[in-house]
């Protein structure tokens, strides 16, 4: 049996530790998968944060440049049919223009998509040829042109595009937007320069409106925290997992180490049961015999006779006392009984024909139960105290007392007391406290066991201390209704 177990145990214990490898393995694999993610969105993200806040300032010049357009104190526009190319032609001019001999002070243009004929700039074509210089201005702009259709309108845009850096909240405010959507929510800070002590840093991107560059990246900390917090899920039910299976693996040992002592512990309750089947019935058997052979005188057949009584009275108290428990556990008692406990303590206190000096003290206390298994249950620890006391003058006292709704039975004995590791051992069904290979008192192993069950059928319980200076104590607490 202890073979079994072992080879068991080696098995259970080794698919434990496979279990237990492959969530561990799982849950690193998902937090590389996840760490790999959260690195990929957060470099997007910075991308897709710049091109958003150079989209925005191009929008911002662009709506300069037309307001400049539109404003008659900077800017003069006209227009004139061309017979020669067949087109309106739209003329560009500043109103103060530059001293410098070389600047460009007017540009005259043609647009291919404005198929009207007009000598006077009328507020229609206004309105479409600064719309369509607006367009021109953003799509040179995403190129990185800024375009000198005269002197002035070329610095104003030079001005306010390139020689103006972004500024770092507009992408900062644009990168907290799309990180949103890619659904990080982890704090970062931009450095320009140098490395950071951070855990992860983006890939540098270029805000610089210029030729020269001006790099920045994103800086996060805490990232293993973060990624953790996000996969405590995943985490938490590879744990469960993990403890689940170490409870049903420390649950199945113990269900194995239990049968393996309860099948110990029924080997012996057999032994000791044959033992004290056998004596009987062999004392039974020789008696009928002897009277079968011999003659004999009324006296000595009524003595033989005495003999087989006696001997048959003791195996059916041998098999009442087994059938008890066993008809206890299967179905039951009933809690019908009034049972008079004074009444009942000056019966147990007779019960031991004189082995033994009982003193008994008992209030007037009545309670509902059942009044054989009850009587049965304190003679039970009675007999105990009296087989198992090797005093020469055996004392037990047995008291009941009620207060506050609870009835208290001690049974106190001066014999040999109950080491402090059976105490609650001893209530176990067949279990015998350990003596060698010898008992010098015969038993089962089922008395304090029947007498719990029929201590928790009453609702109460029982419990065990030490006698002073020698001894056992056995303490009952019943609750009752006065």
């Amino acid at each position: 049996m202890k073979r079994k177990i072992s080879i068991i145990f080696i098995l259970m214990s080794l698919c434990v530790v496979i279990i237990t490898a492959l969530q561990a393995y799982y849950s690193y694999t998902n937090y590389r998968a996840a760490e790999k993610v959260f690195k990929k969105d957060a470099n997007e993200a910075l991308q897709e944060a710049v091109d958003s806040a150079f989209s925005i300032r191009r929008e911002m010049v662009v709506k300069e440049f037309v307001g400049w357009l539109s404003d008659t104190t900077i800017i003069k526009l006209s227009c004139k049919w061309n017979p020669d190319q067949k087109a309106t032609q739209f003329t560009i001019e500043e109103v103060n223009p530059s001293p410098n001999a070389v600047a460009q002070n007017t540009i005259t243009m043609s647009i291919s998509d404005f198929s009207q004929q007009h000598d006077t700039l009328t507020t229609e074509a206004r309105e479409f040829f600064i719309s369509h210089m607006g367009g021109v201005v953003r799509d040179e702009l995403k190129k990185g042109v800024v375009w000198f259709f005269t002197s002035d309108l070329g610095e104003r845009l030079d001005k306010a595009y390139i020689q103006t850096p972004i500024k770092i909240e507009l992408v900062e405010q644009q990168y907290k937007r799309a990180l949103k959507r890619a659904d990080i929510t982890l704090p970062f800070s931009f450095i320009a320069k140098g490395r950071s002590k951070d855990e992860f840093v983006t890939q540098k991107v270029n805000i610089s409106t210029s030729k020269a560059k001006r790099l920045i990246s994103a800086s996060f900390k805490d990232t293993d925290a973060y990624l953790l917090g996000r996969l405590k899920w995943v985490i938490m039910t590879s744990l469960l997992l993990i403890v689940i299976t170490l409870g049903c693996f420390w649950y199945t040992l113990r269900t194995l180490f239990n049968q393996e002592k309860f099948s110990r512990l029924k080997d012996d309750f057999i032994s000791n049961m044959t033992h004290e089947i056998h004596s009987p019935l062999s004392s039974v058997m020789i008696t009928a015999e002897a009277m079968k052979e011999f003659d004999m005188t009324k006296e000595e057949r009524d003595s033989y006779a005495d003999i087989i009584v006696h001997q048959s009275k003791k195996l059916a108290s041998l098999a009442d006392e087994i059938l008890a428990g066993a008809k206890l556990e299967k179905k039951g008692i009933s809690l019908e009984d009034t049972i008079d406990l004074k009444k009942l303590l000056e019966e147990v206190s007779k019960s031991n024909n004189g082995k033994a000096v009982i003193h008994h003290y008992a209030n007037a206390v009545v309670l509902k139960g059942n009044e054989g298994h009850f009587e049965r249950a304190i003679i039970n620890v009675v007999d105990n105290a009296v087989k198992y006391n090797e005093s020469d003058e055996i004392k037990i006292a047995v008291s009941a007392v009620s207060k506050d709704g609870v009835i208290e039975i001690t049974i106190a004995d001066n014999g040999p007391g109950i080491p402090d590791a059976y105490k609650t051992k001893v209530f176990d069904k067949f279990y015998r406290i350990p003596t060698g290979n010898v008992h010098n008192v015969k038993g089962y192993g089922l008395g304090l066991s029947y007498v719990k069950k029929v201590i928790l059928a009453h609702k109460g319980t029982v419990t065990i201390k030490d006698n002073n200076p020698s001894g056992t104590i056995f303490i009952i607490r019943i609750p009752y209704e006065a």
